[in-house]
């Protein structure tokens, strides 16, 4: 929460003084001399016991009276929303490295758990698309508000040979709205373009990764690593059976594209890391916040509890 005015709330250090002021003239004049015999119930306690129902009118009388001046200082609440303007690509690496099994149950099967997790807490409206890369790069589903085509095309995604990272990212450099584009909506071009790219870090062949990451940070496109796996050699099944080769992690690749492009590079070695940095990222990502002036909720809050003091104190007055 913010606030327009917040010198406005320097009154409240003044509801003290009236609590003081109040008390001090009950004691000294007894009920029939109070100005305002909500107050005066808390004279009461010491003769007829010290209930916690006897101060409830005066307590809300003070809250109205503190709702009331943090209306005049004008709040106001930042309310997420999804940008429709904003695009997130996806780029996932299918290559064969991700078969490796130093992540539980495999790297492959993990990305895809952990993608479908990110795609399901999207807040309706939000475009995303999906990118995949090994030897070829591919644009498997544009930016799209229909979310249950992503996940169906995870579903589908099958693993291939070669890891050619720099395609990848330009694949989803251009599956996203120009610059040009951007820039026409009147915001920050950088927020409206994000590439989520995971991979486990080796690139051969294609286009070199940094200098897709170049052309990415050119047309103002924020990009997001995630180095999947351990940085030491792992097992990786092959073709056959009983072959098994070393699947080593690159993860300097991946840092240099987030540093490049002003995103941030993650380093997961478990599924369950992995799901809560997709996590992470969809609420820094996706959502859009929006400031929403609450000065009317504080107002009808004050009044509501004025409202209820003069309620319970005229019950109370009819009761005793």
């Amino acid at each position: 929460m913010s606030l327009t005015w917040p010198w406005a709330l320097f009154l409240l250090a003044f509801l003290p003084l009236f609590v003081w002021t109040y008390w001090r003239s009950v004691r000294r004049r007894g009920e029939t001399g109070v100005l305002y015999p909500h107050l005066a119930l808390l004279t009461r306690a010491g003769a007829e016991g010290r209930r916690w129902s006897r101060y409830l009118p005066a307590l809300l009388y003070l809250a109205s009276l503190a709702l009331l001046i943090l209306a005049l200082a004008r709040p106001s609440l930042a309310i997420p929303r999804a940008n429709p303007q904003a695009g997130v690509i996806l780029a996932l690496d299918v290559s064969r490295s991700m078969a490796a099994g130093d992540v539980k149950p495999n790297r492959f099967t993990a990305a895809q758990n952990a993608l479908k997790a990110f795609v399901r807490e999207l807040p309706e409206g939000a475009r995303v698309g999906l990118v995949i890369f090994a030897r070829y790069a591919r644009l498997v589903v544009p930016l799209t508000s229909e979310h249950h085509r992503v996940m169906e095309a995870v579903n589908l995604l099958e693993m291939d040979f070669g890891t050619t990272i720099g395609d990848g990212l330009m694949e989803s450099v251009q599956a996203l709205p120009s610059l040009e584009e951007r820039k026409a909506t009147g915001e920050d071009p950088h927020k409206l373009a994000t590439v989520i790219l995971l991979s486990d870090g080796r690139n051969y062949g294609g286009v070199d990764p940094l200098e897709a990451a170049a052309e990415a940070a050119r047309q103002q496109v924020t990009v997001h690593t995630i180095g999947v796996g351990s940085v030491t050699e792992g097992p990786i099944p092959g073709i056959e059976p009983r072959l098994w080769w070393a699947a080593r992690f690159d993860e300097e690749t991946l840092r240099s594209i987030a540093q490049a492009t002003g995103g941030e590079y993650y380093f997961v070695d478990s599924a369950g890391a992995l799901k809560q940095t997709y996590s992470d990222l969809g609420r820094s990502v996706v959502w859009d916040y929006h400031r929403d002036e609450a000065t009317g909720y504080a107002v009808v809050a004050a009044t509501l509890c004025l409202l209820a003091s003069l309620l319970l104190s005229e019950w109370r007055r009819r009761v005793v």
